[in-house]
């Protein structure tokens, strides 16, 4: 297994656009450290793409951002892994799915009898926008709020921390941003419970499977 990093960024509606936009942020630290990735962005974020690089490269890190449910996971408007599909690729490698409830079946099945990781959420991972600037994620700082300490958990592994210290560290980022959520509550804010209840959900529903020593 190759010191690779392999990023799926679908992009075709503003939940695809931003998580495209915070796994460029990924690649842009892979390329800062000089380790190697491959984007896979908008239409390339397919079936036969990814699985014909996983096959001949070998990475050892996989980030998968887009839409999942309970069994799968989605690139571009097509099921990338599931129990029923593809699930091979998916097995003894560390694995960072940024879709909702995908670590309830797909996740357990993928760590299943091996020594990968997988690291991803059984419920919803939900995060709210600032509308002003959906044409510029860069500039939103309410979807900062959520997206940051998910990208944390690769900034971590790719720092060189274990998996486990990785998962740990985004939970530590969340507490902090719900610090500040109750700080606007503080002021009344009016949409700041509904920010911390998503947060909450986040950090509750975010979890670790299989391999918590597994490095990069």
């Amino acid at each position: 297994m190759n010191r690779i990093i392999l990023v799926t960024r679908p992009k075709y509606d503003d939940g695809t656009e931003y998580l495209s936009y915070y796994a460029s942020l990924i690649l842009k630290k892979a390329d800062e450290l000089e380790i190697s990735n491959k984007d896979f962005e908008g239409k390339d974020a397919n079936s036969d793409k990814v699985t014909k690089f996983i096959e001949k490269q070998d990475p050892k890190l996989l980030v998968i951002n887009g839409h999942g449910d309970e069994n799968s996971i989605d690139g571009h408007r097509e099921v990338l892994f599931s129990v029923n599909k593809n699930l091979e690729f998916l097995k003894g490698r560390i694995t960072f799915a940024r879709a909702c409830h995908s670590a309830v079946n797909l996740g357990k099945e993928a760590v299943k009898n091996n020594d990968g990781c997988f690291i991803g959420y059984v419920s919803p991972f939900s995060f709210w926008i600032n509308e002003k600037w959906s044409a510029k994620p860069s500039n939103d700082k309410t979807a900062a709020l959520f997206l940051e300490p998910s990208n944390k958990i690769v900034e971590s592994i790719i720092d060189g921390f274990s998996t486990e210290k990785a998962e740990e560290k985004s939970r530590k980022m969340m507490i902090e941003n719900m610090k500040k959520i109750l700080k606007m509550e503080e002021k009344k804010e009016p949409e700041a419970m509904g920010l911390l209840q998503v947060l909450w959900n986040n950090f509750d529903g975010q979890v670790l499977l299989g391999n918590g020593s597994a490095v990069f």
